[in-house]
């Protein structure tokens, strides 16, 4: 795809490139200041244009056309290259955390505005076949009221990695419970009215411990429980409808609740949450339909404005 670029090489960008290809398509151009990492894909894709520097790469596109990039390189330079890119009129799909503060998304959004391009956010779980055929279900019924969500992991899996500070370490919550927290704020689909929320330095010197309440305006309620000191990853939903229940462990499989009986969820999707989200963000940009159906960073504020309140009220192990 002529106007498609991929910034980032690694894992993250990998995955995206796998699920882009599930479709028959590849970026026309790759970007990663990793040389080895750009080549690896050489080889492979010789039609394609690669670049080590972001610069360069903005220099090519300039005054030549709208061009979408997905931006998924490490947690430290995330939000700088997305912003840059804003910055030069490219639209972007930005991997998960957009930011390590409210203030770096805030950028994104303003950035986004000013220079009249998209910037949406890969929160892929929206996509996720078990929840939509959840939602689908539940609705059916009448209105959510109540949504809990749980994402558990083991903190210890991530210190002394490449690219984990202690910033990012003290902030875990933004590595993939904020998938839960973003899901919480999707399905309620209603403005935040109120939020309460704490966080706990728990057997580290980082926070381990994570909670927060939200009131919507819809009269729905959300809460989100996370812990790092986990002994696997954990990561499930329960949501209470009219006289209905669903349970989502993790994103694969699901039960239903209904006048006292029980029942599995079944789908025929066969495709993952971020190959869903890939084929939608390909349609979009391929003018094969109007909307993406994806996060935007102006959803990505109501996440932080949540996890600020964990933050603000940290408790030490004593």
């Amino acid at each position: 795809m002529d106007n498609l670029i991929l910034v980032g090489c690694g894992n993250r960008g990998l995955h995206h490139l796998d699920a882009m290809q599930k479709f028959g398509t590849v970026p026309r151009m790759f970007c990663d200041f990793n040389e080895t990492s750009l080549s690896q894909l050489k080889n492979k894709h010789k039609s394609s244009m690669f670049f080590n520097d972001l610069n360069d790469l903005i220099k090519k596109i300039e005054n030549n056309g709208s061009h979408f990039a997905i931006v998924a390189v490490d947690v430290v330079n995330n939000n700088k290259v997305a912003l840059k890119l804003l910055e030069s009129g490219v639209n972007v799909l930005i991997e998960k955390p957009p930011g390590l503060e409210i203030e770096d998304v805030q950028l994104l959004n303003e950035a986004s505005i000013k220079n009249k391009v998209f910037c949406y956010v890969g929160f892929d779980r929206r996509f996720n076949p078990y929840l939509t055929k959840a939602l689908e279900i539940i609705k059916e019924e009448g209105e959510i009221f109540n949504v809990s969500g749980e994402f558990n992991k083991d903190i210890s899996e991530w210190i002394g990695k490449r690219g984990f500070d202690d910033n990012i370490l003290d902030k875990m919550v933004l590595e993939s419970p904020i998938h839960s927290i973003d899901l919480i704020n999707f399905i309620t689909s209603s403005k935040l009215v109120k939020i309460s929320g704490f966080s706990r330095r728990f057997q580290s010197k980082y926070r381990t411990s994570f909670t927060a309440m939200m009131e919507y305006e819809n009269g729905s309620v959300g809460s989100i429980n996370s812990s790092y000191i986990s002994s696997g990853r954990m990561e499930r939903y329960v949501i209470h409808g009219r006289n209905i229940s669903i349970y989502l462990d993790g994103i694969n499989s699901g039960k239903i609740f209904y006048k006292s009986k029980t029942y599995d969820l079944k789908i025929e999707q066969n495709l993952s949450s971020t190959e869903i989200q890939m084929k939608n963000f390909l349609d979009f940009i391929s003018n094969k339909q109007k909307y993406f159906k994806g996060a935007t960073i102006d959803d990505s504020l109501n996440i932080y404005k949540i996890t600020n309140k964990m933050f603000e009220n940290t408790y030490n192990e004593t």
